[in-house]
């Protein structure tokens, strides 16, 4: 998952060790998904029927698209996108939710499925490419909100990648692994029915308060409510933890997020 659970009781330790994953490795088992388990676990949106070839213009540029991502390798600069676009229909049909991993990319078929790295850590994500863009000419991926967070580039807002095309098969065993996106709503919503009330989120951690107050005003600007500053001592130092909560729905808890995306912060989910 992408954002950090801070194990502060046993249900949630137990809760974490089902839902922890991370990217598929170089060393993963070769993917044995059936054809009905792949169609299943990608779940395919996309309901306009495009030609392989298909030709179109953006500000004065034309473009056209590739008829096989089939080997398809890319390097160059990616950036992702948020709030702004969530819930706004995708150029192949279906909507696009900040929480999964999707991207757009300009000459791709729609949908293809690609690994995307991160070559300043090495950290990868495979994607649903679903739309089309950036339509800027030193980028040549958007990432969704998810996907940018897997790879840790939210703060950078850019960075440097090594795009690579995968089967729908590989692309299948990946997200079935991730849950197709930041967190497992179902899994989520367990959490909180277990500890009712008692779910926050952490937004940052400081060793002097002016830094925590200043975070908390700048939350509190976006119309974010319930927003409050611990104390707490570890070893010799003091923190400032700025908190939200309590989060008690998974509607909350996408609200909230929605409107944080902006500040790119670390996100930690606490059972207090």
């Amino acid at each position: 998952m992408h954002f950090h659970l801070i194990k502060e009781n046993l249900v949630l330790l137990i809760l974490i060790s089902l839902i922890s994953s991370c990217a598929l490795q170089n060393n993963e088992p070769k993917p044995t998904l059936n054809t009905k388990e792949v169609a299943s676990i990608l779940n395919d949106g996309c309901t306009i029927n495009r030609d392989r070839k298909e030709r179109y213009k953006i500000d004065g540029k034309r473009y056209k698209t590739l008829s096989s991502s089939r080997g398809f390798k890319q390097r160059g600069v990616a950036s992702w996108y948020g709030s702004d676009f969530n819930g706004k229909l995708t150029a192949c049909g279906e909507r696009y939710n900040m929480y999964k991993y999707t991207a757009a990319h300009k000459t791709l078929p729609l949908p293809t499925y690609v690994n995307v790295q991160n070559l300043r850590n090495g950290k990868s994500v495979i994607v649903k490419v679903n739309d089309r863009g950036p339509f800027v000419d030193n980028r040549i991926i958007d990432l969704s909100y998810a996907a940018a967070k897997k790879i840790d580039m939210l703060s950078q807002g850019t960075t440097f990648v090594k795009i690579t095309a995968v089967s729908e098969q590989v692309a299948a065993h990946a997200m079935k692994k991730n849950d197709r996106g930041i967190f497992s709503s179902s899994m989520f919503e367990k959490i909180v029915l277990l500890n009712k009330n008692k779910i926050v989120l952490q937004i940052g951690a400081f060793t002097e308060e002016k830094g925590a107050r200043e975070l908390k005003n700048k939350v509190e600007k976006l119309g974010v409510n319930s927003v409050f500053i611990t104390k707490v001592r570890s070893a010799r130092t003091i923190y400032y933890r700025v908190r939200i909560g309590p989060i008690k729905t998974l509607k909350s808890y996408e609200r909230v997020i929605s409107k944080l995306t902006s500040l790119s912060l670390d996100i930690n989910l606490i059972s207090e």
